[in-house]
């Protein structure tokens, strides 16, 4: 395709002139009936708000069971530091205090309302879809041009798509929140790009829900990194500096830094330097892994390509800026190593709004509209929504998790354990968070120990002893090593939950021939850990799990 021919929309465009044979095509056609209204209704706008709605009507399926499972531990956390526990102390994870901060909301609105914490979240998280998803179109009402109907009918319903359907089973991981606080901002910044005079108070409310989601994670520093780079490149430094948008960003970055360093300095003497020793050895993935696997492969070749039509082809401020965001989603999920689904998921989202970004530009500035006749571009926008609903079924199971649920491991072990329950609290020793976040949520139990996994353990043994010892003694032992060791065996003897739970499935290396890593063997060469462990009994075998109940 040649793009010489389409104007560049940073200049002053305008389509008030068409050639002759459209305008006669059009005057002759004036006369004649349009099949778009019957009975005197504009059926291409009932299409398109009908794609719309069910964007929007999509959300009530997030309500159901399950959330996800990543998320759970957030909630799980959050609540309990709500409830007077020490983060990083009580609760050692190794999400930024943010992270728990933003959950901490949910979970104070289902003390007050006495819902749970998942369905508040999803409410919230939903509110600020709409809230994001408005503002966005009121940003892109103030800068697109006039003639730029397929723009203007196509991107916000693809806007609301990747924010309520695409995401599926990671509706409230981080990487959706980020993208739901941040897009807003994008958009502004391609206007700021463009020299389009953006209210002030908008400019600053953009940048502060942005900067939340941006400081969540160090990785998402590169969104805002990338976006102003550009704007500094198109409007000079005089403009860029007096700009309160990127201002806004910072303050909440600075602010959440210096929350962390005053408030939560465990963070930092304690998480990071266990983050860095162990966590990374955790489903480590190397760099050519990463790039071809099932989550980056697309957005690695396609992103690029799309950069191309983006800088030298449609040439919109617009579409530049959402490249940029692309980018910096890649970068995310290449810096965080794992190659997970969810820190894929903004690198995703982008590619395909870019795509459609390029494809509307290109019909805006090619196909002839008479002047006030968006029906064509409604039933472009419609149709090609159509298409990506019918691709995004085949790629995955809408709502698999939550139909499949009652079949789950989630509620199987509910159904198990709820009828031993002594009290609320459990141990579960197991190198994964699910099925047992979100199965905590649901329950209402506690975990007697710190530690939502044994994640650390799979990191001190993601290689095997030089020794040939399945299990490093006590005085081998590394200070963090020690420290789980230490405070599982107190925490257990001293809570005494009334069920413990262990994964036969450790996910460490077998280093012996049949000898398999036990997290039960393990933790019983601790004298307290073995005298408490006396009071249990066996009370079945459930697909990998152990469950073991206290005597009464």
């Amino acid at each position: 395709m040649a793009f010489a021919r389409i104007p560049d929309p940073i200049m002053n465009n305008s389509n008030d002139s068409a050639p002759d044979d459209l305008v006669r095509r059009d005057t002759a056609q004036q006369g004649h009936p349009s099949l778009d209204r019957i009975a005197g209704i504009d059926w291409s706008q009932v299409f398109h708000t009908l794609v719309l709605s069910v964007c929007a009507i999509w959300l009530a399926g997030y309500f159901l069971p399950p959330i996800n499972h990543d998320t759970a531990v957030l909630l799980y956390i959050a609540k309990l530091w709500l409830e007077g526990g020490q983060l990083y102390v009580d609760a050692i994870d190794i999400n930024t205090p943010l992270v728990f901060v933003l959950h901490l909301l949910p979970q104070a609105l289902a003390k007050l309302t006495g819902l749970d914490g998942p369905t508040m979240l999803v409410a919230l998280l939903g509110f600020g879809i709409l809230a994001s998803f408005q503002t966005c179109r009121t940003v892109l009402a103030a800068s697109l041009e006039p003639y730029r109907a397929f723009s203007a009918t196509l991107l916000p319903v693809l806007l609301l798509f990747l924010l309520i359907v695409f995401p599926n089973y990671m509706f409230t991981q981080r990487e959706h929140i980020m993208m739901v606080l941040g897009m807003p901002y994008l958009l502004v910044a391609s206007a700021r790009a463009g020299g389009i005079e953006m209210p002030r108070r908008l400019r600053i409310a953009t940048g502060l829900m942005a900067g939340l989601g941006f400081a969540m994670k160090p990785y998402f520093l590169a969104f805002p990194l990338l976006v102003e780079l550009y704007v500094l490149s198109r409007r000079g430094f005089r403009s860029t500096a007096t700009d309160a948008a990127p201002w806004s960003v910072l303050a909440v970055c600075v602010a959440h830094a210096l929350f962390a360093v005053l408030v939560t300095p465990e963070y930092f003497t304690q998480v990071l330097p266990m983050a860095q020793d162990f966590y990374s050895r955790v489903a480590d993935t190397d760099l050519f892994d990463l790039a071809t696997g099932t989550n980056l492969a697309a957005p690695t070749i396609i992103l690029p390509l799309l950069g191309i039509v983006a800088f030298w082809g449609v040439r919109s401020h617009l579409s530049r800026v959402i490249f940029l965001a692309g980018v910096a989603g890649l970068i995310s999920a290449y810096a965080q190593g794992k190659g997970w689904p969810y820190h894929a998921l903004p690198a995703r989202a982008f590619t395909l709004f870019l795509a459609g970004t390029a494809i509307a530009s290109v019909l805006d500035n090619t196909a002839w509209l008479r002047r006030g006749d968006r029906r064509p571009a409604r039933w472009f926008a419609s149709a090609l929504m159509l298409l990506v609903f019918y691709q995004h079924g085949l790629a995955r199971v809408p709502f698999a998790q939550q139909l499949a649920y009652a079949d789950s491991e989630v509620k199987k072990l509910a159904d198990i354990i709820t009828p031993q329950r002594l009290d609320n609290r459990i141990l579960i020793l197991s190198p994964g968070i699910y099925p047992h976040f979100p199965l905590l949520n649901y329950t209402g139990m506690k975990m007697t120990m710190r530690f939502e996994s044994m994640w650390l353990l799979q990191g001190v043994y993601a290689e095997c002893n030089d020794n040939g010892d399945i299990y490093n003694a006590p005085a081998r032992m590394s200070d963090n090593e020690a420290m789980v060791f230490r405070t599982v065996s107190e925490d257990f003897n001293k809570a005494r939950p009334s069920l413990l739970i262990v994964d036969k499935i450790a996910g460490i290396p077998e280093c012996v021939e049949e000898m398999p890593f036990s997290y039960l063997d393990y933790f019983n060469r601790n004298p307290l850990f073995a005298e408490r462990f006396l009071d249990y009994e066996p009370l079945l075998e459930y697909d990998r799990y152990e469950i073991y109940v206290r005597r009464r």
